[in-house]
Protein backbone atom coordinates (compact mmCIF):
# COMPACT_ATOMS: atom_id res chain seq x y z
CA UNK A 1 0.00 0.00 0.00
CA UNK A 2 1.28 3.00 -1.08
CA UNK A 3 1.79 5.30 2.38
CA UNK A 4 -0.14 8.90 1.55
CA UNK A 5 2.35 11.39 2.64
CA UNK A 6 1.38 14.14 5.11
CA UNK A 7 2.14 17.28 4.06
CA UNK A 8 -1.64 19.06 4.73
CA UNK A 9 -1.10 21.03 8.21
CA UNK A 10 -4.72 19.80 8.50
CA UNK A 11 -3.55 15.57 8.19
CA UNK A 12 -0.50 16.66 10.34
CA UNK A 13 -2.57 18.40 13.18
CA UNK A 14 -5.16 15.27 12.94
CA UNK A 15 -2.77 12.73 13.31
CA UNK A 16 -1.16 14.53 16.41
CA UNK A 17 -4.59 14.47 18.08
CA UNK A 18 -5.39 10.84 17.36
CA UNK A 19 -1.34 10.18 19.35
CA UNK A 20 -2.28 12.43 22.11
CA UNK A 21 -5.78 10.34 22.81
CA UNK A 22 -3.84 7.07 23.08
CA UNK A 23 -2.81 6.16 26.76
CA UNK A 24 0.77 6.44 27.20
CA UNK A 25 2.82 3.73 27.35
CA UNK A 26 3.25 2.32 31.20
CA UNK A 27 6.64 2.92 32.69
CA UNK A 28 8.78 -0.27 33.29
CA UNK A 29 8.18 -1.65 36.46
CA UNK A 30 9.93 -0.98 40.02
CA UNK A 31 12.27 -3.56 41.36
CA UNK A 32 9.64 -4.42 44.36
CA UNK A 33 7.14 -5.12 41.45
CA UNK A 34 9.17 -7.36 39.90
CA UNK A 35 9.93 -8.91 43.26
CA UNK A 36 5.96 -9.48 44.07
CA UNK A 37 5.44 -11.52 40.40
CA UNK A 38 8.79 -13.43 40.35
CA UNK A 39 11.22 -12.78 43.51
CA UNK A 40 13.70 -15.80 42.40
CA UNK A 41 15.80 -14.06 40.39
CA UNK A 42 16.38 -11.64 43.60
CA UNK A 43 17.52 -14.31 45.91
CA UNK A 44 21.14 -15.15 46.27
CA UNK A 45 22.01 -18.18 45.02
CA UNK A 46 23.43 -19.68 48.01
CA UNK A 47 20.07 -19.44 49.95
CA UNK A 48 18.33 -20.80 46.98
CA UNK A 49 20.67 -23.93 47.14
CA UNK A 50 20.62 -23.39 51.43
CA UNK A 51 16.80 -24.16 50.80
CA UNK A 52 16.57 -26.82 47.96
CA UNK A 53 19.12 -29.06 50.57
CA UNK A 54 17.56 -31.30 53.00
CA UNK A 55 16.86 -29.03 56.56
CA UNK A 56 19.24 -29.53 58.66
CA UNK A 57 19.75 -32.02 61.96
CA UNK A 58 20.78 -30.64 65.36
CA UNK A 59 24.54 -31.39 66.15
CA UNK A 60 24.77 -35.26 66.99
CA UNK A 61 26.95 -36.47 69.73
CA UNK A 62 28.04 -34.26 72.62
CA UNK A 63 30.20 -31.48 72.97
CA UNK A 64 33.23 -30.78 74.41
CA UNK A 65 35.33 -27.47 75.07
CA UNK A 66 38.59 -26.99 77.00
CA UNK A 67 39.61 -23.66 78.10
CA UNK A 68 42.43 -23.74 75.11
CA UNK A 69 40.04 -24.59 72.69
CA UNK A 70 40.56 -22.60 69.14
CA UNK A 71 36.71 -22.89 69.30
CA UNK A 72 36.49 -21.41 72.70
CA UNK A 73 33.64 -18.12 72.12
CA UNK A 74 33.10 -16.26 75.56
CA UNK A 75 33.82 -12.98 77.34
CA UNK A 76 33.96 -12.16 81.08
CA UNK A 77 37.04 -14.24 81.88
CA UNK A 78 40.16 -13.88 82.70
CA UNK A 79 42.97 -14.95 80.03
CA UNK A 80 44.17 -18.34 79.50
CA UNK A 81 46.42 -19.94 82.09
CA UNK A 82 48.25 -23.21 82.12
CA UNK A 83 48.33 -24.85 85.66
CA UNK A 84 49.05 -28.15 87.08
CA UNK A 85 45.81 -29.35 86.62
CA UNK A 86 45.96 -28.36 83.07
CA UNK A 87 44.40 -25.11 81.22
CA UNK A 88 41.55 -22.80 82.50
CA UNK A 89 39.93 -19.73 82.45
CA UNK A 90 39.02 -17.84 85.89
CA UNK A 91 35.90 -15.62 86.11
CA UNK A 92 36.55 -12.57 88.11
CA UNK A 93 36.80 -9.58 85.61
CA UNK A 94 33.22 -8.96 84.95
CA UNK A 95 29.98 -9.42 87.10
CA UNK A 96 29.34 -12.87 84.98
CA UNK A 97 31.01 -15.27 82.27
CA UNK A 98 30.05 -16.77 79.54
CA UNK A 99 30.97 -19.07 76.75
CA UNK A 100 29.04 -20.29 73.90
CA UNK A 101 27.77 -23.89 73.28
CA UNK A 102 25.64 -25.57 70.16
CA UNK A 103 21.96 -25.98 71.78
CA UNK A 104 22.15 -29.67 70.36
CA UNK A 105 18.78 -29.26 69.27
CA UNK A 106 17.69 -27.73 72.91
CA UNK A 107 15.39 -30.02 75.04
CA UNK A 108 16.61 -32.29 77.81
CA UNK A 109 20.65 -32.00 78.37
CA UNK A 110 23.30 -32.61 80.71
CA UNK A 111 26.13 -30.49 81.63
CA UNK A 112 29.04 -31.51 82.85
CA UNK A 113 32.18 -29.53 84.34
CA UNK A 114 35.72 -29.60 85.26
CA UNK A 115 36.48 -27.06 87.45
CA UNK A 116 38.87 -25.57 89.98
CA UNK A 117 38.82 -23.27 93.05
CA UNK A 118 41.44 -20.26 93.10
CA UNK A 119 44.16 -20.13 96.43
CA UNK A 120 43.51 -23.31 97.70
CA UNK A 121 39.98 -22.36 98.88
CA UNK A 122 37.55 -25.19 98.99
CA UNK A 123 35.71 -25.99 95.97
CA UNK A 124 32.16 -25.27 96.69
CA UNK A 125 29.99 -25.44 93.52
CA UNK A 126 27.23 -24.43 95.31
CA UNK A 127 28.59 -20.67 95.83
CA UNK A 128 28.25 -20.25 92.40
CA UNK A 129 24.76 -19.34 90.21
CA UNK A 130 25.31 -21.62 86.83
CA UNK A 131 22.95 -20.93 83.96
CA UNK A 132 22.36 -22.19 80.53
CA UNK A 133 20.49 -20.27 78.32
CA UNK A 134 18.72 -18.80 81.47
CA UNK A 135 17.94 -22.04 82.74
CA UNK A 136 19.50 -22.49 86.68
CA UNK A 137 21.68 -25.55 87.08
CA UNK A 138 21.84 -27.61 89.94
CA UNK A 139 24.99 -29.66 90.15
CA UNK A 140 25.80 -33.27 91.43
CA UNK A 141 29.32 -33.98 93.16
CA UNK A 142 31.12 -36.68 89.95
CA UNK A 143 34.28 -35.60 92.04
CA UNK A 144 36.12 -33.36 94.23
CA UNK A 145 39.31 -33.49 95.98
CA UNK A 146 38.99 -30.31 97.71
CA UNK A 147 40.40 -28.22 95.22
CA UNK A 148 39.24 -29.54 91.80
CA UNK A 149 36.27 -31.10 90.65
CA UNK A 150 33.87 -32.90 88.22
CA UNK A 151 30.29 -31.74 88.49
CA UNK A 152 27.21 -32.59 86.22
CA UNK A 153 23.90 -31.29 85.65
CA UNK A 154 20.75 -31.97 84.07
CA UNK A 155 18.61 -29.30 82.45
CA UNK A 156 16.03 -28.86 79.81
CA UNK A 157 15.97 -25.56 77.27
CA UNK A 158 13.32 -24.60 74.74
CA UNK A 159 13.85 -26.67 71.03
CA UNK A 160 16.07 -25.07 69.45
CA UNK A 161 17.03 -25.08 65.04
CA UNK A 162 20.26 -26.61 63.98
CA UNK A 163 23.11 -24.45 64.42
CA UNK A 164 21.85 -22.60 67.39
CA UNK A 165 24.09 -21.26 70.06
CA UNK A 166 23.13 -21.25 73.82
CA UNK A 167 25.42 -19.38 76.49
CA UNK A 168 26.74 -21.40 79.99
CA UNK A 169 26.55 -18.53 82.07
CA UNK A 170 28.83 -18.37 85.92
CA UNK A 171 28.22 -15.59 88.82
CA UNK A 172 29.20 -15.98 92.18
CA UNK A 173 31.65 -15.63 95.12
CA UNK A 174 35.00 -13.72 93.81
CA UNK A 175 38.48 -14.10 96.15
CA UNK A 176 41.12 -12.96 96.89
CA UNK A 177 45.10 -14.04 97.78
CA UNK A 178 45.36 -14.87 101.27
CA UNK A 179 49.08 -14.61 100.37
CA UNK A 180 50.97 -11.53 101.67
CA UNK A 181 54.30 -11.67 99.94
CA UNK A 182 55.88 -10.26 96.79
CA UNK A 183 54.13 -12.98 94.58
CA UNK A 184 50.58 -12.53 95.88
CA UNK A 185 48.06 -11.87 93.23
CA UNK A 186 46.46 -9.21 92.55
CA UNK A 187 43.17 -10.33 90.73
CA UNK A 188 40.02 -11.29 92.23
CA UNK A 189 39.13 -14.66 90.86
CA UNK A 190 36.25 -16.59 90.86
CA UNK A 191 35.81 -20.12 89.41
CA UNK A 192 37.92 -21.85 87.10
CA UNK A 193 36.86 -23.73 84.33
CA UNK A 194 39.50 -26.69 82.80
CA UNK A 195 36.32 -28.09 80.52
CA UNK A 196 32.57 -28.30 79.91
CA UNK A 197 30.66 -31.04 78.08
CA UNK A 198 27.56 -31.00 76.32
CA UNK A 199 25.57 -33.67 75.87
CA UNK A 200 21.63 -35.10 75.22
CA UNK A 201 20.01 -36.35 78.23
Amino acid sequence: MNEVPLDRPADVAALRCRAAEMPPHPAPPTREERMRRDPLPFIPEARRAAARAPAREPEAGAFELSADDPAWRGQGWWPLERTQSGPLRWTGPASCAAVLLPALGGGALRVTLNVRAPFGIPLDIARYELELDGAPLSFGTLANDGVTGRFSALVTIAPMPPLTRVALLIAGAWHEDPDTGPRRELRKLGLGLMRVRLERA
